[in-house]
C-alpha cells in the first residue's frame, strides 16, 4: 500500500495543466517510452489533437517517433526563461512533440544556483512554459527518464494523471512502489493529481499465471489508489526492433509488416530466396497493434474519469 506523505509548506508557484498524462517509473527498460509514443500515437489517430512531451534527457523518443536525436537545447532555453514550450508540429497528424536531450540536466545547477529545490523549481518552470501553450491540446503525455528523479516528480506537479507501466519481475515492481511514493509527494502541490493506472508490459503472450501473479501484487501494493489496466503489452522483442530502425509506431508498423511477408512468400513460390524484406524481423504485429490501440481506450477513458472526480470533488 502506497504511504502517505506529510508535506511542507508550499513556496513556488505551480499549476497543473489538465488532460497532462506522465508516464513514470523509477527503472529503465520497461516499456514506458514504447507506451507514451505508442498512446500519444493511438489517440491522435483517433482524432484528439496531441502533444508528446520528451523529458528524457536520453531522448530516445526520437526512434519511436522517427525524428532526428536533439540535444534538447530549445527546450531548456525555454525553461530557463519561461518562456512557451518550443513545439515541434506535425510529426503526425495531430501530433505535436516537444523535443528533449541532454542538456535538460543542466537545469538542476541553474536552480541550485537561484536557491530553489530541483523538484519545485522544475515544476514551477515546466508549469509556466507548459501552461502557455496547453490549451489547444485533448491529450499532453510526458515520457519521463528513468533516472533524474527531480525531473520525474516535477512533471508529477503539473499533471492530472500518473500512468505506472512495469514488467514482473521484482526490481521492476521494487520501483513500482518507489514511484508511487513520489507520486504522494507530488499530491502535495498537486491535489487533483490522479493514479490513472499500472500496466503490465513485456509480458509473454502465453503467460497467464505470470500476469496474474503480477496483477495480484500490484494490486496489494497500490490497493485502492489505482487500477491495474486489463490490457497488457506482450513481450514482442523483433517489433521494438523494426519500429524503432522505420521510426515508425507499431500501428504504423503493421501494413509494412504484413507486406513483407507477402513478398517472402510470393519469392518462395518463384523458387527464390526470400530477401531480408526491407530489413524487418518481425513476421506479425497486428496483436500487439491491438493492444496498444485497447491501452489507449482504456487510458483516456480513466483520463475521463479522473476529470469527472475532480469536477465533483
Amino acid at each position: 500500500m502506497v504511504n502517505s506523505f506529510t508535506p511542507t509548506t508550499q513556496t513556488v508557484d505551480i499549476r497543473p495543466i489538465p488532460r497532462a498524462t506522465t508516464f513514470a517509473i523509477d527503472k529503465g527498460g520497461v516499456g514506458k517510452t514504447s507506451c507514451s509514443a505508442n498512446v500519444a500515437g493511438q489517440a491522435a489517430s483517433a482524432g484528439y489533437k496531441t502533444l508528446i512531451i520528451d523529458l528524457d534527457p536520453v531522448g530516445s523518443l526520437h526512434s519511436d517517433l522517427g525524428y532526428p536525436k536533439n540535444s534538447g537545447t530549445e527546450l531548456f532555453d525555454a525553461l530557463r526563461k519561461g518562456n512557451p514550450l518550443p513545439i515541434f508540429e506535425g510529426i503526425r497528424p495531430n501530433l505535436d512533440v516537444v523535443v528533449g536531450g541532454e542538456e535538460l540536466r543542466d537545469l538542476q545547477g541553474i536552480l541550485f544556483s537561484r536557491g530553489q529545490s530541483a523538484i519545485e523549481g522544475f515544476a514551477s518552470m515546466l508549469s509556466l512554459s507548459l501552461g502557455a501553450i496547453a490549451d489547444p491540446y485533448d491529450l499532453i503525455v510526458i515520457d519521463t527518464p528513468p533516472g533524474d528523479p527531480w525531473i520525474t516528480e516535477g512533471a508529477l506537479c503539473v499533471s492530472s494523471a500518473l500512468v505506472i507501466p512495469t514488467r514482473s519481475d521484482d526490481g521492476s515492481l521494487d520501483a513500482v512502489e518507489n514511484t508511487a511514493h513520489k507520486f504522494m509527494r507530488a499530491r502535495h502541490f498537486n491535489p487533483d493529481l490522479r493514479l490513472a493506472g499500472a500496466l503490465l508490459f513485456g509480458i509473454g503472450s502465453m503467460s497467464r499465471r505470470i500476469a496474474r501473479q503480477t496483477r495480484e501484487r500490484l494490486d496489494e501494493m497500490l490497493g485502492d489508489a489505482a487500477p491495474v489496466f486489463n490490457t497488457r503489452i506482450r513481450y514482442q522483442e523483433t517489433a521494438a526492433i523494426d519500429a524503432r530502425r522505420q521510426g515508425k509506431l507499431i500501428h504504423e508498423l503493421s501494413p509494412a509488416v504484413q507486406e513483407a511477408v507477402k513478398d517472402r512468400l510470393l519469392a518462395l513460390q518463384r523458387g527464390e530466396s526470400p530477401d531480408d524484406a526491407n530489413g524487418l524481423l518481425a513476421t506479425n504485429v497486428g496483436e500487439l497493434a491491438k493492444e496498444y490501440t485497447a491501452l489507449t481506450q482504456e487510458v483516456l477513458t480513466r483520463l475521463t474519469e479522473i476529470e469527472e472526480e475532480i469536477s465533483n470533488g
